[in-house]
């Protein structure tokens, strides 16, 4: 990190898994805010797939230092596409909606994975076995937006929250984002379309960030072997760093800290030529416009 601590001051990493979680976990809130803290940074979304964060984070709000962002992902445990729910936790400070991720079609669908399985598999599969769990959420309907997704996006608009696209496949990316510009929402983040099964191209992402959306590209698919870093690196320069948010995605017990994930962004970055202000760009400025209030 040295020569960068003055280009990442300000840091905000939008995609984290921290504990309290279903699954095991590699840090806690409040560790993961020391980290932050000491490194500089302004802090992170804390993200679970099976429940709003936004009341949790929210008792963390006179922590000096880095800050935890509350967000909800719209899987069953939550209701699904829930509008009441992302009311709340929009109330509470949640700055981050996510589309459905474990739930998704696409995901529900998939039955076997490249490299090692997620954290989450397991305790998702259990989920989904129980009687009254509940079948994949559509987001479709031929070819057309649900109508409880408009009312989400609607919530989105109201308090200006960021809308990640969660784990769906690329018509239904697509989709999404032409609604919510439909919507008027400004703020849309293609959610890690580079894993294999959500069936995003990389000329589909260069569409989807030249309709105004941000593309991510997480650093625990490159640690995984799920995304080479020179497949990575040429995504950002193909799309561009104003189009591009780096996350770390991290979380898990086998992959060290949840700071790494900037860290280690940028340290790639470094290596891989780009100036101080591209990485500024997609580890400072565009996350921090991402989650602004």
């Amino acid at each position: 990190m040295d020569g960068l601590p003055e280009t990442l001051s300000g840091a905000i990493d939008l995609h984290t898994h921290p504990s309290p979680d279903i699954v095991p976990r590699s840090q806690s809130i409040p560790e993961a805010l020391e980290d932050f803290t000491a490194a500089g940074f302004a802090g992170f979304v804390a993200k679970s797939h099976v429940s709003s964060t936004a009341g949790l984070c929210s008792t963390y709000t006179g922590h000096p230092g880095a800050r935890a962002f509350g967000s909800i992902v719209l899987n069953r445990p939550v209701g699904g596409l829930n509008p009441a729910a992302v009311e709340i936790a929009a109330r509470l400070g949640a700055r981050v909606v996510w589309l459905p991720t474990v739930d998704s079609r696409r995901q529900r669908e998939q039955t076997a994975v490249a490299g090692p399985a997620p954290v989450w598999a397991g305790a998702q599969a259990e989920l989904a076995a129980r009687p009254g769990y509940g079948p994949p959420i559509e987001v479709l309907e031929e070819g057309h937006i649900v109508a409880e997704v408009h009312d989400v996006l609607d919530i989105v608009k109201d308090h200006g929250m960021l809308l990640a696209t969660g784990h769906l496949d690329c018509e239904e990316v697509f989709a999404v984002i032409d609604a919510a510009k439909d919507h008027g929402i400004e703020r849309v983040m293609v959610t890690h379309p580079d894993l294999p099964r959500q069936r995003i191209t990389g000329d589909a992402q260069i569409e989807m960030a030249r309709r105004g959306a941000w593309i991510e590209r997480t650093m625990a698919s490159v640690i995984e072997g799920k995304l080479p870093l020179d497949a990575a690196l040429h995504g950002i320069r193909a799309c561009g760093p104003g189009s591009t948010l780096l996350t770390g995605d991290l979380g898990q017990p086998h992959n060290g800290p949840i700071v790494g994930g900037i860290q280690r962004w940028a340290a790639a970055l470094r290596g891989a030529g780009f100036t101080p202000e591209d990485i500024r760009r997609v580890l400072v400025d565009n996350p921090a416009a991402a989650v602004a209030g």
